[in-house]
């Protein structure tokens, strides 16, 4: 391990142009020479085997094929089997033929399967019982009895048994399909046979390019595309007795005085015992090798032209390339030091061209960044935070404070002197109000002293309205040490008053909820008025909703102020929260932090 890392170091600290030229010499000049040398010894194996996974692959497809002719077979014998229909048609005492006849025509079931089932050519019963014969239904007399299929296909005992057999009728030869089928009691009704369609087997090889045959148990040949071979003994399979179980396996051998390689694949239908069924593809040596040995030429000939062209090019790319590299490496060295004007772009626009223009994308991108984000965001939030802070101080001082105040006073001594003492306690509440008013800033006060506020004008408003406004202030919770900034409550309820009770029949409830949740300090404003219409509602959340720069050009600075305020201190997790219902009054909802004291230095 260490002799590898040393020689991996060594590799690491090379230049560039070296690792080329090194890597070029190890990967392809070395390797193109030794390929040379074993392509002569090695090709003619790479081909065969090639053409063996080939013909496996074509192999593996005639298998599937067939096993599904075999299969459908078998499943066709297996309904056939169990098929009452039949035992009923066989057991059955019939008087006359006309009887017999009918009782063919009530069972057209092989008439189906051959209409549905192109691979099956005929299907043939050969019944013990001594009945009129037609071309389905056939009397096995003793000729029958004593030929080998029958009593081979009795001796299995309902088992399938696959033979290479004649046609009754035709006298022609099919690969089929023999088993005895027994009634209810175990007594035998006959031997059933099921012939496969030659043409459904040369559906199989048709577009095989190798010789192709299907053998029985390595004794028949029932399909080659020379006809004149089905039928008789696979005489290149003829010394392999003992090795014809195997699945699959290949032979060298000799076949019609050529040097042939046989691909040879065995199985075994379904429920057949003492069957097989071998696929044996024939290869022909020197066919197959004829084209690669013509390529084997060219190549050589390709090889040596290839080397001479690929040390020019190495040579001009590792130049081109290490020139291009040294530009990069400038540019990026350029940019680490912070000097971010660099050329747009370099010559080439394959990867290296790619990163350099990545590179000067980034440049820009931090240069534009800087620009904007860390010089003109900055001086915009100062801007918008100067705005606001301008527009809270128009709003808390549009009055001169000394005036309002000694006019207030005057009117309040005035109506002493005249024993007006509720016109004396009016204008003492008014000027507490506007005192508390006139007075703020935008700095964080105490929650009680912003309570206070509200009720001072709702005793106003008591004093306005009399018996038609009442209102109930309810803590429950301990505000001692909350901040908050000024103004936050006392527009809603505000708005409560002109908006939800002056226009209201009948007397008007406001009341105030103050109380903590697991997440936020809640103030709930309630009213009982005439509420807001659905439409209206749907606009003011819109309103609320809406960012910053929209709202700051709105001339309305009550509730949308408010939310604006929270959440631009708070988050966005905080603000304001409206129900409404007409005729049954609104409900504005302010959502504060729970930390106490967290405005105090801001």
């Amino acid at each position: 391990m260490h002799l590898f890392d040393k020689v991996f170091s060594i590799f690491d600290d090379m230049k560039v142009r070296y690792k080329l030229l090194g890597i070029y010499i190890i990967v392809t000049l070395v390797p193109i020479l030794l390929v040379g040398i074993y392509l002569n010894y090695g090709m003619r194996e790479v081909v065969l085997n090639n053409t063996l996974s080939e013909t496996n692959a074509n192999i593996d497809k005639l298998e599937l094929q067939l096993n599904n002719i075999i299969d459908r077979a078998t499943n066709i014998s297996d309904l056939i089997y169990i098929n009452k229909d039949l035992e009923s048609l066989l057991l059955e005492e019939y008087e006359n033929n006309l009887e017999i006849y009918n009782a063919y025509n009530r069972y057209p079931i092989f008439d189906e399967y051959l209409k549905y089932y192109n691979e099956i050519e005929n299907i043939q019963f050969f019944m013990t019982k001594k009945m009129i014969t037609n071309s389905y239904f056939v009397h096995a007399d003793q000729e029958i009895r004593k030929e080998d299929w029958y009593q081979q296909a009795l001796s299995k005992k309902g088992y399938v048994t696959w033979l290479y057999k004649e046609d009754i009728w035709t006298k022609k030869e099919y690969m089929t399909l023999t088993r005895a089928v027994y009634a209810s009691d175990n007594s035998l009704l006959g031997i059933l046979c099921i012939y496969i369609s030659p043409d459904s087997l040369r559906e199989l090889s048709s577009n095989e390019v190798y010789d192709a045959y299907i053998s029985l148990n390595n004794e028949t040949i029932v399909h080659n595309k020379n006809r004149d071979l089905i039928g008789t003994k696979p005489s290149f399979l003829a010394h392999l007795s003992n090795e014809i179980n195997s699945e699959s396996f290949v032979l060298d051998t000799s076949y019609l005085n050529e040097q042939v390689k046989i691909n040879v694949r065995s199985f075994q239908p379904q429920k057949a015992l003492d069957t097989s069924v071998q696929i044996s593809t024939i290869i022909p040596v020197e066919d197959v090798m004829r084209e690669p040995n013509i390529v084997i030429i060219k190549g050589f000939i390709v090889i040596i032209g290839s080397i001479l062209i690929s040390i020019i090019l190495i040579i001009l790319f590792i130049r081109s390339f290490d020139r291009r590299l040294h530009e990069l490496k400038h540019a990026m060295n350029k940019v680490s030091k912070g000097n971010f004007n660099i050329r747009k772009q370099i010559a080439g626009k394959d990867e290296i061209g790619e990163v350099y223009r990545e590179l000067y994308i980034t440049a820009e991108s931090i240069k534009k960044l800087i620009n904007e984000v860390y010089v003109h965001k900055i001086k915009e939030e100062r801007w918008k935070r100067k705005q606001k802070e301008s527009e809270f101080k128009m709003l808390a001082s549009q009055i001169n404070p000394h005036f309002l105040y000694n006019t207030l006073e005057m009117i309040r001594m005035k109506a002493f002197i005249n024993k007006d003492v509720e016109v004396a306690n009016s204008v003492k509440l008014l000027s507490k109000i506007m005192r508390s008013s006139l007075e703020r800033t935008d700095k964080p006060i105490p929650l009680e002293k912003e309570i206070d506020l509200v009720s001072t004008y709702l005793k106003i408003q008591k004093l306005r309205f009399g018996d038609k406004i009442d209102y109930d202030i309810e803590t429950n919770c301990n505000i001692e040490n909350y901040m908050v900034f000024p103004l936050l409550l006392q527009p809603i309820v505000e708005n409560s008053v002109i908006h939800g009770i002056e226009n209201k029949e009948g007397e008007g409830q406001i009341k105030i909820d103050i109380f903590e949740d697991n997440t936020s300090l809640v103030i709930q404003v309630k009213d009982n008025g005439v509420g807001i219409t659905e439409p209206k509602l749907d606009k003011l959340k819109f309103r609320l909703s809406e960012s910053e720069e929209q709202q700051s050009t709105s001339n309305r600075i009550g509730v949308f102020n408010v939310h604006q305020r929270i959440r631009l201190h708070y988050g966005d997790s905080y603000g304001l929260r409206i129900k409404s219902e007409v005729n049954k009054g609104t409900s504005v909802t302010l959502h504060l932090p729970l930390w106490k004291g967290q405005d105090s230095d801001a």
